[in-house]
This record gives C-alpha cells, sequence and structure tokens, in this order.
C-alpha cells in the first residue's frame, strides 16, 4: 500500500478523535448518562453499593489499616480551600513569569466556571452521600464529588500553567503524574466513604469540561503545547539564485 496515502489517512483520523465537538461531547456524554442513573435509580446504583461493600470491609482492618491515613492526606488536598489556592499561586507565579494578566484569568474562569457547575448540580440532584440518611447543611447533595471535580481542574491547570518554566524531565514527570493524582483522589474518596463511586466519575467527567471550556474562553494554559515550532524561511536561509 502507498504510504504516501496512508499518512494523510492516519493523520485525518487521529485529528477527528482531537476534535472540539469529541473532547467534549464524550465527557458531557457520560456526565449526562450517570447523572440519568441516579434520578433513575438505574444499573450503576447497585454497582456503587458493591463498591462501597469492598471499601467498608477493608476500611480500618488490620491489613488495610496503613491506607486510612494516606487517604485522608489527599482527601484533605483535593479539598477546594487548599486546591483553590494552590491554582491561585500557580496562576500568580505564571503571570510574574510572562508579564501577564492571562493566566490569572485562565484561575478566575476556572473558579467560577466550578462554582456555577458543581453547586447547582448538586443541590438539583440532590443524592444523598453513602450512610446520610438526610443532605447536609445547605441542601448539597454528593453528586457530583466536588472534592474530585475541583481537585482535578485545579490541579491540572497548575500544571499546565507553570509547563513552560519547568525543566524537560520534571515536564515529563508533572504530565505523568496528573492522570494519577486525579484517580488517587476519587479512590480516596470512595474509600473514606465520602461518596460514591459514580459521584467520582461524574467530577471527572466534569472537570475535563470545565478545563476545555475554562482554555477556549482564555486561550491559555496549554496553549504553548499546541503552538508548532517556527520554520525559519526557505527564502532567506538559501542563497541567491540569481
Amino acid at each position: 500500500m502507498d504510504q504516501a496515502r496512508v499518512a494523510p489517512a492516519a493523520t485525518r483520523r487521529a485529528s477527528r478523535w482531537r476534535s472540539p465537538w469529541v473532547l467534549l461531547g464524550v465527557p458531557a456524554l457520560i456526565f449526562v448518562a450517570l447523572t440519568i442513573n441516579v434520578l433513575a435509580s438505574g444499573p450503576l446504583v447497585g454497582t456503587d453499593q458493591r463498591i462501597r461493600v469492598f471499601a467498608q470491609s477493608h476500611w480500618g482492618s488490620a491489613g488495610w489499616h496503613w491506607l486510612d491515613a494516606p487517604a485522608r492526606l489527599v482527601v484533605n488536598l483535593a479539598s477546594p480551600s487548599v486546591a483553590v489556592p494552590v491554582l491561585a499561586a500557580a496562576a500568580l507565579a505564571a503571570s510574574a513569569r510572562r508579564r501577564s494578566l492571562r493566566p490569572l484569568l485562565t484561575a478566575a474562569v476556572a473558579v467560577v466556571l466550578l462554582l456555577v457547575t458543581v453547586i447547582p448540580a448538586k443541590i438539583l440532584i440532590g443524592r444523598l452521600g453513602p450512610g446520610r440518611l438526610r443532605p447536609p447543611s445547605g441542601g448539597m447533595g454528593s453528586f457530583p464529588s466536588g472534592h474530585t471535580t475541583t481537585a482535578s481542574v485545579c490541579y491540572a491547570l497548575m500544571v499546565l500553567l507553570l509547563l513552560p518554566y519547568l525543566p524537560a524531565w520534571i515536564r515529563r514527570a508533572a504530565l505523568a503524574t496528573l492522570p494519577v493524582w486525579c484517580l488517587l483522589v476519587g479512590a480516596a474518596l470512595v474509600w473514606g466513604n465520602y461518596h460514591w463511586f459514580t459521584d467520582v466519575a461524574a467530577g471527572w467527567a466534569l472537570a475535563a469540561i470545565v478545563i476545555q471550556v475554562t482554555v477556549r474562553l482564555t486561550r491559555d494554559a496549554y496553549s504553548h503545547l499546541s503552538t508548532p515550532p517556527e520554520v525559519p524561511d526557505e527564502r532567506i536561509a538559501s542563497p541567491s539564485t540569481t
């Protein structure tokens, strides 16, 4: 097969998967499906309960007791009172390096989007958390997980804002650690009986939406990653033929 034809076809397929509609549509569909599942007491409710039974049967047991303290630490670091200041500090540092207010605007837009999505969803859906008989004060339910959404958004944007100023090996480590950190936050929340698993999964999906909308509104954060390198003008670089 002609390699010259295969390469453009593969490039077109990859570009379709990177389409804004796909990148936003997939997490949006996941979030909508999980929301319907909760409101209609769908099949994943039983999965939530089985996961909770497993976690509770091991929480505090002799063989798994060592996980309790790290899980609490992860939950504390994922709280909005920690994650939002971390993002603000990263935005300040990036603004100072760039001598621009755009990183601060990125952080502000992200926080506003978190406020106008997570809190209304919690109130409207009103899902009871594991072991709760009534909603907490304020009427906010457990779906979606605010800790998961806030931590995923704030720490992801922190990494992306600071990425241009980090050494190459730290960049690679940070990008590799970021999804692991998001998974750890979700696991700690389920392990500690703070949230159902689908609360966490919805938080991941909502975070993916918030991050992409923030970046598209501010044209910041990871825009430097998609900027192609400058190519020297061959007409200037090559000697004159006249």
